[in-house]
């Protein structure tokens, strides 16, 4: 994708020039790298999407491999970590699980697992991850065994095994693969697993791995002109012609609301996606562009989802294949920012594969190198995640001089004044929030209409209307009553002249 900034030319050159050559320090490194990539977000001033460069948000540090763990890591597939800060990773070639402490050291390399009779077992393909700290539990998509493992969160026994799962409505003489590669469990026990090849949604079992019915299942996609030619065709042609499936899911998150993140590869309207328990997405689009990743013209590739975390915040971490970025949108919707790219460098990845947040750092793993980099926030990611603490907490007074100060950093963000704006409408600040909401381009959500220009314009024009109606309601009777008195006046005099 060529990027356009929103800067002149010459500025937007020099900009990208010293974006590439900030100096990082690789963990492993002696000498100092650089960022390799360029980071932006979109900007709609022009009326369509536009790329815009801004600042780095995050640079490339710490690497692990297998030269810091001491262990082939091969593959990755997916990472954990739990609320010690221990990450939790599966290698689905080396058919092994890694644990590492917070300081990213090695601590165990669990390649088989013992049941309290002494029984052994051995992964095979390992692929996703969940942490249950409430019950000490880790769970462990064992895909090419057909099974999760539950183990003890800190002996790595086994508690138990869900296997043999058949949704109901499968006939008997049609094949069920259960493949699981991503799991997550609510309060209640409740499991929901994406399965490899089942197009219907997600998975729901209760506790015991029984089957209770699919959840938030995508929308089928199909081509127009096939539709057409479909309605023309016989039955019997219908039946040998290739079944429309539903887009299936990629990666599934458990937020510490308990709502699910998941994503899909390509070919859906909204790729992603917040499920509630019920099914229902309730993910917020208030923002400027889709939540989908790159911004495409028709006929180009879109971005093709693999990954999605999330923080405390509910600002989303969302990681594409096709270019290797990052894309982080806030929990209204609006893309802060992308970052990363397609590369052999350190702070490229090859062939990602999942994508965790602790703290300030996102995490991200390449299958095809056999690594995780661990990516750190920069001043001005620091700021735009303070701005947004703040006024989520409903410290605006701060939220505004964080805001200014990223202002200070990237004058053309559209997104903090848009934000500075909304502060003001709080305050009552009309004239202000409209000139706010102006350099934004924000006319308001989609949802509540209680924000953006439109809203700031209407409350300015009621707040004129009142200051203003009484001084003109009495000038106006002022008037009607002098003009009432002048002509009585004339009149009078007119008889008088006429009476001499």
């Amino acid at each position: 994708m060529r990027i356009r900034p929103f800067i002149p030319a010459a500025a937007a050159a020099l900009s990208a020039v010293l974006l590439c050559c900030t100096p990082v320090q690789a963990a492993q490194a002696a000498e100092p790298v650089f960022v390799p990539y360029d980071s932006y977000t979109y900007s709609t001033r022009s009326g369509t999407a536009e790329a815009m460069l801004c600042p780095t948000p995050y640079r490339p540090g710490t690497v692990i491999d297998r030269s810091t763990l001491g262990v082939p890591l091969t593959s990755p597939e997916h990472m954990v970590f739990d609320g010690a800060g221990r990450l939790y990773v599966t290698d689905s070639t080396a058919n092994a699980l890694y644990v590492l402490d917070d300081t990213l050291a090695l601590t165990a390399a669990v390649d088989s697992f013992e049941d309290d009779e002494g029984n052994f077992g051995f992964f095979s393909g390992p692929t996703g991850l969940f942490v249950d700290e409430d019950n000490g539990c880790l769970y462990v998509c064992d895909t090419n065994a057909r099974r999760i493992v539950v183990l003890d969160l800190e002996t790595r026994r086994v508690r138990r095994i869900i296997a043999d799962v058949v949704p109901t409505g499968i006939a008997e003489d049609d094949e069920y693969l259960f493949l699981p590669t991503r799991v997550a469990v609510d309060g209640s026990g409740s499991l929901y697993v994406l399965v490899k090849n089942d197009h219907n949604g997600l998975l729901q079992l209760d506790e015991s791995g029984r089957f209770v019915g699919y959840i938030g299942s995508n929308s089928v996609t199909f081509d127009p002109i096939t539709r057409l030619w479909k309605r023309l065709m016989t039955k019997e042609q219908r039946r040998q012609m290739e079944q429309f499936l539903p887009v299936e899911y990629t990666d599934l998150f458990m937020d510490g609301d308990g709502l699910l993140y998941a994503v899909t590869r390509a070919g859906e309207s909204s790729p992603v996606k917040r499920l509630n328990l019920a099914g229902k997405d309730v993910l917020s689009r208030s923002g400027y562009v889709d939540v989908c990743g790159d911004i495409v013209t028709a006929g180009a590739d879109g971005s093709v989802l693999v990954g999605v975390a999330a923080d405390g915040q509910d600002t989303a971490y969302v990681l594409d294949a096709a270019r290797g970025r990052v894309f982080v949108y806030d929990a209204e919707g609006f893309l802060l920012y992308a970052f990363g790219g397609i590369g052999t460098q350190i702070g490229c990845v090859s062939v990602p594969s999942a994508i965790a947040v602790r703290g300030g750092d996102v995490y991200v793993a390449d299958k095809g190198a056999g690594r995780i980099t661990v990516f750190s926030r920069t001043a001005y990611a620091a700021l735009i995640a303070q701005a947004e603490e703040h006024y989520n907490a409903g410290r605006y007074d701060e939220s505004m001089a964080a805001w200014q100060q990223v202002l200070e950093k990237n004058a053309n963000f559209e997104l903090a004044y848009a934000q500075i704006g909304k502060i003001c409408l709080r305050r009552g600040d009309y004239a202000e929030a409209m000139r706010c909401f102006e350099l934004g381009n924000y006319r308001g959500d989609n949802v509540t209409k209680n924000t953006g220009f439109n809203k700031a314009y209407a409350e300015y024009r009621r707040e004129t209307a009142a200051h203003w109606f009484a001084p003109v309601a009495i000038g106006c009777a002022a008037i009607a009553v002098a003009a009432v008195i002048l002509r009585r006046v004339r009149r009078k005099k007119r008889k008088d002249g006429a009476g001499a």
